[in-house]
């Protein structure tokens, strides 16, 4: 060894840094290479797990979804099923109220008509009893001057037992 190659400090960065970087990455790799691959295989094994769980979430999650399209399908098919029948509920109750309105108009013309009749038969009987009390006047008139009142009296009654049997 000569005098200028001695242990000591070297001056050359590039030489002594290569020179250190792989003493250094040597003892690592031998010392630290297990723990590192160990900590690696436990890190790849948790992102295992977590992707197993994320994809088990993802199947939870679609199947939720598919759940709920069932759900919001049924739930559509029950409403179009309600105003189905809503529609059909409507038209039957206007049916029946136009029946019954026909009904109940019929009823008033039938009342209508029978109102006329009785008062039309009141009217006539109000008039024959004009008529019959008229002539029972003239009648009386015409017997006062002829005839005593009991012989008045008895063709009085008699008139008028006719008139009741009409």
């Amino acid at each position: 060894m000569s005098l200028n190659q001695s242990w000591g400090i070297q001056t050359n960065i590039f030489e002594t840094n290569i020179i250190n970087l792989a003493v250094v990455i040597g003892v690592v790799i031998f010392f630290v290479g297990d723990a590192v691959k160990s900590l690696l295989a436990k890190r790849e094994e948790s992102i295992l797990v977590n992707l197993q769980q994320a994809q088990q979430r993802a199947n939870e999650m679609e199947q939720n979804y598919s759940n709920a399209q069932i759900k919001f399908q049924k739930a559509s098919d029950e409403v179009i099923e309600i105003s189905r029948q809503t529609e059909e509920s409507i038209k039957k109750q206007e049916k029946q109220y136009k029946i019954q309105i026909s009904r109940d108009l019929q009823r008033l013309e039938e009342f209508q008509k029978s109102t006329i009749y009785y008062q039309q038969q009141k009217v006539e009987k109000q008039i024959l009893q004009r008529i019959i009390d008229f002539a029972l006047e003239k009648v009386n008139k015409k017997f006062e001057k002829k005839l005593t009142q009991n012989v008045q009296k008895s063709i009085n009654f008699f008139s008028i037992e006719k008139l009741n049997c009409l």
